[in-house]
């Protein structure tokens, strides 16, 4: 019998095939963004002190932190999409962005869409109001006309904890908003993380904040296929909370 041998051609389209889309593993994100050292994180921009705009420019304590990883991620620029937040969670399933660093707060429902980093900040919820007020815990918001960021954690508490006891809920784009509202006397409280109200009523005068009514982390955020991509991040973030580089940053944009 005649043995028969490849000809160039064979080898040719051999080779080809073995080229094709699928007929390797498909690169992941955390290679994509070793090859490319350029990682898109969706950001709100509007979450003082975590995240706000100076004129065109994002600033916060996510960005610091962000450029932080980058740096001990082997010198990836951490490169911000700036968006609503209702459209966060969205824009990493449909892989427009690779992550979320946007303080985005860890509730089960959200970690069944999306993965979440070890906490990198744990802001309670809590309310702030004008003095006076006698608002001090969360049933004293009965029959009450209360401010909060739209799709917020402070949102979600207050209608699963309280729902049709409150008189009214406002809804808000951004914090600032809602704290505004509160000081013209449009609401009667602004619930959300106590942080995050702080900053946003610094320069004005006669609020007050309560004490924290329920623990709130928030964390980095990945799909839940970029398991290497998630413990890259997990690995740098406990390194920077060891370190003091967290609680630098903390003194810088929380004040302490």
């Amino acid at each position: 019998m005649k043995r028969r041998t490849l000809t160039g051609l064979t080898v040719a389209a051999l080779g080809l095939l073995i080229a094709l889309p699928g007929a390797a593993s498909a690169e992941t994100t955390l290679e994509k963004v070793k090859r490319t050292k350029v990682m898109t994180a969706g950001n709100s921009g509007s979450y003082p002190p975590f995240e706000m705009m100076e004129g065109t420019k994002l600033i916060g304590f996510d960005v610091d932190m962000a450029d932080e990883l980058g740096k001990r991620m082997g010198g990836v620029q951490v490169k911000f999409e700036v968006m609503d937040f209702k459209g966060l969670i969205a824009s990493l399933t449909s892989k427009r962005v690779d992550t979320l660093i946007t303080a985005l707060t860890y509730t089960p429902e959200r970690a069944a869409a999306i993965d979440f980093s070890v906490p990198y900040y744990d802001a309670g919820i809590g309310a702030i109001t004008k003095d006076g007020s006698g608002i001090a815990k969360p049933d004293d918001l009965a029959g009450k006309i209360v401010g909060v960021q739209l799709g917020s954690s402070g949102d979600a508490f207050v209608r699963q904890m309280l729902g049709s006891k409150v008189k009214e809920i406002k809804t808000y784009d951004t914090i600032l908003l809602a704290v505004k509202d509160l000081d013209n006397g449009r609401v009667q409280a602004v619930v959300n993380p106590i942080p995050v109200l702080r900053h946003n009523a610094k320069g004005l005068k006669g609020l007050t904040t309560t004490q924290v009514w329920d623990k709130r982390v928030v964390g980095i955020n990945t799909r839940k296929e970029d398991g290497d991509l998630l413990a890259e991040i997990n690995k740098h973030i406990e390194a920077m909370q060891k370190d003091g580089t967290m609680e630098r940053l903390d003194r810088k944009w929380f004040g302490g």
